[in-house]
């Protein structure tokens, strides 16, 4: 029997551990989810596309039950001004005046307080982050 003959006696260098992958993390796709991913990752290998994926991706929390009232509140502000832009051009202008800066005010209200929301979410979720 021939005696087996090591190419390379010292073998391969061990990885450092910021180079090791460690844990897998099962994930399952749709047929069509994966198909779209495959598609998408061309000739890289899908497990290092998705990796690169998680890792570069901007996600977005989704829109909490306050903001999502704040932004309501907006849309509904922005029809009464433009039922007041309406009426403005049927009657004229001066006789809207003190309604339409009444409007102004509560949009301004209502967009100084979603934005002190968020910026508390974004100081809360960077804090959380950080420890």
């Amino acid at each position: 029997m021939a005696k087996h003959v090591i190419n390379n006696p010292g073998g391969r260098k061990p990885l450092s551990e910021e180079e090791k992958y460690g844990k897998p993390i099962p994930v399952r796709f749709t047929q069509k989810q994966f198909v779209r991913i495959k598609r998408k990752a061309g000739e890289m290998p899908i497990s290092t596309y998705i990796r690169e994926g998680a890792l570069h991706a901007i996600v977005r929390q989704p829109v909490s039950k306050e903001l999502m009232k704040e932004i309501r509140d907006l849309n509904n502000l922005g029809t009464n001004i433009n039922t007041l832009v309406k009426f403005a051009h049927q009657t004229g202008l001066m006789t809207i005046a003190d309604k339409a800066n009444e409007a102004l005010d509560g949009v301004n209200a209502i967009l100084h307080q979603a934005r002190l929301k968020i910026k508390e979410k974004e100081d809360n979720d960077k804090s959380e982050n950080q420890s």
